[in-house]
């Protein structure tokens, strides 16, 4: 197998966070000769054995729902019967993995492929510790990751040492619409009412932007604060009934990107698109 083209993964001149109508989607996270970790970590090639195909969602270049199959998740826990769930990105919303040495880097996951052992290297963003315990408290939590199972599994491995995830999906369980790997939360086998999506890719929630929190992608920077930011919306929104009397409204006036008013019912000052930074409402 060709090294090469392996993979898929955000890059610095990539990454922006907006509203894409459905003809527009990002490429961010879509299948293209990007180097060797962009092809680990999300397109991993059909000859890969012991990694399915996603389904394949596309019929005349429209999205065909009768293509979904079965749902991904198992039932739900007794213990998280009455939460809502929160599907969470991994690579650039949780953590940055690069196969170039890294001094810093919180883990070194060894990754074989065809027969080589290649070492990954893993930053984690500040406050993923505390940002998961958090949540995980509060939410059924799922990892939701477009990235190759046998190198996204032993990360979550170390990442998560509180047994957060309830579940882990990867790229097998996404969906291929118009060149990208999208997480259809469809199939997810819960009330669309009671699900949130946190994720650094616009592409990968297209078909359910109304169910996101977005949040910027995250490289190197140990000064960013998004995660911590975020927990205090985290909070008050695992206690509403319906996500979309607070993600609709809050998504909508950051439509143009700005940070306009118009905040949602249930919480008087907007997520923001670009950064999905809290102001107000409990503060940071």
């Amino acid at each position: 197998m060709d090294s090469t083209s392996i993979i898929t993964q955000v890059n610095r001149e990539e990454e922006q966070l907006t509203n894409f109508p459905p003809d527009r989607v990002p490429s961010s996270k879509k299948p293209r000769q990007r180097g060797f970790l962009n092809t680990l970590l999300c397109c991993f090639g059909s000859n890969n054995q012991g990694a399915s195909n996603p389904v394949i969602a596309e019929e005349n270049g429209q999205y065909s729902p009768k293509l979904q199959g079965k749902f991904l998740l198992p039932p739900v826990r007794h213990q998280d019967m009455h939460k809502i769930c929160l599907i969470i990105d991994l690579d650039e919303t949780l953590v940055h993995s690069s196969f170039k040495p890294i001094s810093n880097a919180d883990f070194v996951v060894p990754v074989e492929i065809d027969g080589t052992v290649h070492q990954v290297y893993v930053l984690k963003r500040p406050y993923v510790d505390e940002f998961l315990q958090r949540v995980g408290d509060a939410y059924e939590c799922v990892l939701f990751t477009a990235s190759l199972a046998k190198y996204a599994d032993p990360v979550a491995d170390l990442l998560d040492k509180w047994g957060v995830f309830r579940a882990r999906l990867f790229r097998e369980s996404c969906v291929f619409y118009r060149g990208n790997y999208v997480k259809d939360l469809g199939r997810l086998g819960r009330d669309l009412h009671r699900v949130v999506i946190i994720d650094n890719s616009p592409a990968s929630y297209i078909f359910h932007p109304d169910n996101a929190v977005p949040v910027g992608s995250w490289f190197d920077d140990m000064s960013d604060t998004e995660l911590r930011d975020l927990m205090p919306f985290f909070d008050k929104l695992s206690r509403v009934e319906d996500v979309y009397t607070v993600l609709r409204n809050s998504n909508n006036a950051a439509g143009g990107g700005g940070s306009g008013g118009g905040g949602s019912p249930a919480f008087p000052a907007p997520l923001l698109m670009n950064g999905a930074a809290l102001h107000g409402g409990g503060g940071s």
